[in-house]
């Protein structure tokens, strides 16, 4: 009983500061910080801020010039259950983005898309609760991610 009630108290501990959320984040050489009611995963990641979220993954120019990306998008398709997948581009922090949108069959949006900030090669992994059509959709916070093209 004792060994249990140690184990419980090792993965509460280790479960609390072992996700330690964050209210910075870092994309690329840019500090963003995190609004009231959100909360980060890590410098890398928000889930679920207001139904949107979002990741990004940094990537070396060798990465880009062996196509490493096009495994990568592969590798994220195989994880997602989508209905339909259409080209998308726009931009994130005055940057040209080419990616792709799924629309999920429970009815929400993700955008994966490659592009490069403050000289860093990077995916970026973009969560909708309800997919934008224009930049008014987009909270201040979501457009330091994405701005769609006019």
């Amino acid at each position: 009983m004792r060994n249990l009630l140690l184990i419980l108290a090792i993965a509460f501990f280790s479960s609390v500061y072992g996700q330690e959320s964050t209210n910075t984040l870092t994309y690329a050489k840019t500090e963003i910080i995190v609004p009231d009611g959100c909360s980060a995963k890590s410098k890398y990641e928000v889930i679920d801020c207001n139904g949107f979220s979002a990741q990004w993954l940094y990537l070396k120019q060798e990465m880009i010039d062996q196509g490493v990306v096009k495994q990568l998008f592969t590798q994220f398709e195989q994880q997602f259950q989508y209905s339909k997948k259409s080209d998308f581009n726009f931009k994130s922090q005055n940057q040209d983005f080419e990616g792709f949108q799924y629309k999920m069959k429970n009815g929400t949006t993700i955008i994966v898309a490659l592009g490069k900030v403050d000289g860093q090669w990077l995916i970026l992994n973009l969560g909708f609760e309800k997919a934008p059509k224009k930049n008014s959709d987009l909270s201040k916070f979501e457009k330091n991610f994405i701005e769609l093209e006019k």
